[in-house]
């Protein structure tokens, strides 16, 4: 008897049961970030257990897309943090168009401005845009001639019975990221503001999740976390080019990001409480979206073949011979920087010239020299432009900029590198803070030390130019510059042809007498 009325009690229960089950929801977010127009897949060496190397192929927008139909299923949100523009030629050729329309392809449900962007400038992105098929965010970045946001500041997405709210920042320090004249138009609003609106907003409209589709990087994702833990439940980030393998949890909120180029695409699987308004568990992971035949998509693929034949014949043309590596750095000198800038030296025939770190985009083994290197290299097409300072004037700048580069180094953040040719200072950051105005220790163009009154040339490009206090601080003497209507990839292009054999050995430039001394006691 008792067993039969505990059997029946069990009968009972098994709706109530059911009933609190059918308030967890499953969803699953599918993410990737920081394309850069690598639409084609890209190549790979890796050794197994023995030593032996395999070369295998990655991305690619047919590959990405066919591992996210692969995924997909009728409880996926799926997402882009931004940075689909600006890396490759045909990106450049088509002005950031090539990447809209094969966006349109995904059926995203949500796309985050970066930064890159706006490298074709305002109106030309804003013309990308009219042909999306998708919701594109820009909470914090508004648009004087239409008097709004870039994007959308937030949008809602109901999936299998949760009401997701998304909200899209992009990087708050585009002017330091961007040539002023792209975004001449364009204001920066507060960002804190701007999320903290959107909670309230998401919130009245009874959102069950937020999320945070972020163009920052990781770093400041953390930080949005530890101010917002409350209210973002998720932040799906880019721009620092962060391969998170598993999730990062700050504070209870969920941060992920995956790399770049399309390497990896993000799976996050959640299980949500939709009555607490809460993710119960989680597992997230990336999937190296190595090439397969039966996963990538046919009609994309297609899509990016008959986009690149139009340039193929022209940027395959091989221009030279590298006879060692090129490596390019953002924080270090590098053999590759320190050759384009002496092109921009001996082209203007200045007594010095600088490249930023950061402008250079791609490292390239010995072998064979193309217009597309070149091209891919050197992406975003920079104006050379000149200026003269005294001597007393460039040890200024040269202090300044050592200055900065330690203090963001603090900061837990990188100030790109200058690499440069004519030029070789020496510095001790370990007069750092106590005696700053003796920190440039030596400083000498083309063999001789810099002399106060001497007037020297200096080329560089007009990324550096259009930020010089942000490379160079500020300098007492006002600085002129002057456009010479040289692009940085044509001269570049025309040296390599001229020289045919390109040896590039690394020199160090720039010595820090403090790291140099304790590498010698190590």
């Amino acid at each position: 008897m008792i067993n039969k009325i505990n059997f029946l009690i069990f009968l009972l229960l098994i709706p109530i049961f059911i009933l609190a089950q059918t308030n967890i929801k499953e969803i699953r977010i599918l993410h990737w970030n920081d394309l850069h127009a690598h639409n084609l897949p890209m190549k790979s060496t890796k050794k197994d257990s023995t030593g032996n190397s395999t070369t295998y192929f990655f991305g690619g927008t047919s590959n990405m897309l066919g591992y996210i139909n692969k995924l997909r299923n009728s409880n996926t949100l799926v997402l882009n943090a931004g940075d689909d523009f600006q890396g490759t030629p045909i990106s450049n050729f088509t002005r950031g168009r090539s990447q809209i329309e094969l966006l349109n392809l995904f059926n995203l449900d949500a796309f985050v401005l970066g930064n890159h962007e706006f490298d074709y400038g305002q109106y030309s992105l804003d013309s990308d845009l009219s042909i999306a098929n998708f919701d594109y965010l820009s909470a914090n970045i508004y648009y004087n001639p239409k008097q709004s946001t870039f994007g959308k500041q937030w949008v809602i997405k109901n999936i299998n019975g949760v009401k997701i709210g998304i909200i899209g920042i992009t990087l708050p320090d585009l002017e330091g990221s961007t040539l002023p004249k792209n975004i001449s138009e364009v204001k920066t609003l507060n960002t804190d503001s701007i999320i903290q609106a959107g909670i309230t907003e998401l919130k009245n409209e009874k959102c069950n999740l937020i999320i945070l589709l972020s163009h920052e990087g990781v770093d400041d994702d953390k930080l949005i976390a530890e101010k917002y833990y409350n209210d973002v439940d998720i932040i799906v980030g880019g721009h620092s080019h962060t391969p998170l393998y598993q999730p990062v949890i700050d504070n209870g909120v969920i941060i992920v990001q995956a790399g770049s180029y399309s390497r990896w695409l993000g799976e996050l699987d959640i299980k949500v409480d939709i009555d607490k308004d809460t993710v119960i568990k989680y597992y997230g992971k990336l999937i190296e979206t190595v090439m397969d035949s039966s996963i990538y998509d046919k009609n994309a693929e297609e899509k990016v073949e008959s986009m690149e034949s139009v340039i193929d014949k022209e940027l395959n043309v091989v221009i030279g011979n590298l006879a060692s590596d090129w490596h390019a750095s953002r924080e270090k000198e590098s053999n590759l920087g320190q050759f384009e800038a002496g092109v921009f030296k001996q082209k203007t025939k200045s007594d010095i010239a600088f490249i930023n770190g950061g402008g250079m985009r791609k490292s390239l083994k010995k072998g064979e020299i193309t217009i597309r290197d070149v091209w891919e290299i050197n992406p975003f097409g920079n104006d050379i432009v000149t200026f003269s300072v005294t001597g007393k004037t460039l040890k200024q700048m040269m202090t300044n900029n050592i200055l900065l580069r330690i203090e963001t180094a603090l900061d837990n953040k990188e100030l790109e590198i200058l690499d440069c040719t004519g030029l070789v200072y020496t510095f001790d950051s370990g007069l750092y803070p106590s005696d700053t105005l003796n920190i440039l220790k030596s400083i000498n163009v083309n063999g001789a030390d810099v002399d106060d009154n001497k007037i020297y040339s200096i080329a560089t490009n007009n990324f550096i130019t259009s930020m010089f206090n942000r490379f160079f601080g500020k300098v007492d003497e006002e600085v002129k510059f002057k456009t010479t209507g040289l692009i940085d990839r044509d001269i570049i292009i025309d040296a390599i042809k001229e020289k045919k054999t390109i040896k590039s050995r690394l020199e160090h430039r720039i010595i820090d007498i403090s790291k140099a001394n304790k590498n010698s006691e190590n």
